[in-house]
């Protein structure tokens, strides 16, 4: 598979590529669905390159993430159906997450949700991009690596 990854972080409204080429949101399709295969659907029918949301709560263990994302939405739970594809868990379950995106080619992108974007972003270069890199996945940073294998 040849197609790269493309990641992008949403901030109270802004948003941000954190992959080459880093377009502007106005240059993608923002795409917002309940399931992995609703989000294939609608970014197959996307005008521009689709990045599907995810909101995410990083922790040191799922049951943690769980826990502390109950707290956030207190009308959440596993496996229930939300308007947005959500991740609860670790920097290893989001990689692993990140990872069937790709290789199932649901979306050329996906943003990310938190409530502390900044954390997550920090979190996401050191420790899910490092996890991806190890699988294969190349995520074009800007830098020297360029490909996906």
């Amino acid at each position: 598979m040849s197609h790269p990854l493309r990641l992008a972080v949403a901030d109270r409204g802004v948003w941000t590529e954190l992959t080459a080429p880093r377009h502007d949101a106005d240059r993608v399709t923002r795409v917002r669905a309940g399931s992995l295969s609703e989000a294939a659907r609608l970014s197959a029918a996307a005008p521009r390159p689709a990045f599907i949301d995810v909101d995410v709560l990083l922790a040191a263990s799922v049951n943690e993430a769980f826990l502390a994302f109950t707290e956030e939405r207190p009308d959440w739970s596993p496996g229930a159906r939300t308007e947005a594809i959500v991740h609860p868990g670790t920097p290893v379950t989001l990689a692993g997450l990140l990872w069937d995106i790709w290789a199932a080619r649901v979306a050329p992108g996906v943003t990310l949700h938190a409530a502390d974007p900044a954390a997550l972003t920090d979190r996401v270069l050191t420790e899910v991009v490092p996890l991806l890199a190890a699988r294969g996945l190349v995520l074009d940073l800007g830098g020297a690596a360029t490909s996906a294998a």
